[in-house]
């Protein structure tokens, strides 16, 4: 079981699988793509453990854990919303979706086609984007904070009551 403190660009999934190798290390925001587009803090860490295995002695997999202060817009106030995620996720890689046949459940089937590398701020984005909530929102109730600009017209008369006193002005005198 090999250990490591830094994070390589590309993960050679079966490779790291054989070996058990477990891998720690810390990302700024602003280097995982997608997220950091989302994101207000861009300048925060994010730390990232994962540990590779094989399962069935055959299927390469990961268990991965991301733990992360992100920091969104709200989507009703617009003001800064603070999430805390611990995000967890176990990969089954395989090359053909019809490998993924008998695999246990807990895992999520990753096709990786013919490619043995996958690139690592890919696989970190892909499941930090997952996590995220699709309209992030307070959990109290918050609205938007706009000046109102918005006059409030008088509410003009209908021109075609008049129309209505005349009708029954004519009715009365028939």
């Amino acid at each position: 079981m090999e250990k490591s403190t830094q994070l390589p660009k590309t993960i050679k999934v079966f490779n790291f699988a054989k070996k058990e190798v477990n891998l720690h290390g810390e990302y700024k925001i602003a280097n995982v793509p997608r997220v950091s587009d989302l994101a207000r803090n861009n300048e925060d860490n994010l730390k990232v453990n994962l540990s590779f295995h094989l399962e069935n002695g055959k299927t390469p997999c990961v268990k991965g854990i991301i733990n992360s202060k992100i920091v969104l817009d709200c989507q009703r106030c617009l003001d800064a919303l603070n999430l805390d995620l611990k995000v967890f996720f176990n990969l089954a890689f395989v090359r053909y979706e019809s490998q993924a046949e008998g695999l246990d459940k807990v895992y999520e089937v990753y096709v990786l086609g013919e490619d043995e590398e996958i690139n690592t701020l890919d696989l970190i984005s892909d499941e930090l984007l997952l996590s995220l909530p699709m309209a992030p929102s307070h959990k109290f109730d918050c609205s938007l904070k706009v000046e109102s600009e918005i006059k409030v017209e008088k509410v003009h008369e209908n021109p075609f009551d008049v129309l209505k006193n005349i009708k029954i002005a004519d009715f009365g005198k028939e």
